[in-house]
């Protein structure tokens, strides 16, 4: 009875260490590419996209959010990775700001994530796409193919 008990503690404390980070919102309501163009107008002009469009990284910036002008001088770097998750409507969008710091070196290492900015950037995201989402028009949906 004590071992099932130490087994299922630890497999408790080990399920509750696989947290992730970051923000997820639920259940957007735009297609995807309504929802890459506007995830692109919320932090701008992306460093990287994956092969199938739902994977974005944005540019680096600073604490402040302020575009890095010369990464050789900077010591931390900050950028935003958002992810559009689901296979079909509504998507889930999850919002994750990575903080890298430069390494013994001169590389770059990945040390926190920000939650508290992933939040800020969620909200924004969240306005954006409901904005979007009443500006448009019902044939906007419509294919007839």
């Amino acid at each position: 009875m004590k071992s099932q008990l130490l087994i299922a503690l630890v497999f408790s404390i080990f399920l509750a260490g696989c947290q992730t980070s970051g923000v997820l919102l639920r259940e957007t309501p735009l297609g995807v590419s309504e929802t890459r163009k506007v995830i692109m107008s919320v932090i701008g002009e992306v460093r990287e996209v994956s092969e199938n469009g739902r994977e974005l990284f944005s540019k680096y910036y600073d604490r402040k959010g302020n575009p890095i002008q010369s990464m050789d001088m900077a010591k931390e770097r900050y950028y935003s990775h958002l992810i559009v998750l689901g296979d079909r409507r509504p998507y889930d969008i999850s919002v994750e700001v990575m903080v890298e710091a430069r390494d013994s070196d001169g590389g770059w290492e990945l040390v926190d994530r920000d939650d508290h900015k992933a939040q800020v950037l969620a909200d924004k995201l969240k306005r954006a796409l409901n904005q979007s989402r009443d500006s448009r028009n019902v044939i906007d949906d419509f294919r007839s193919f």
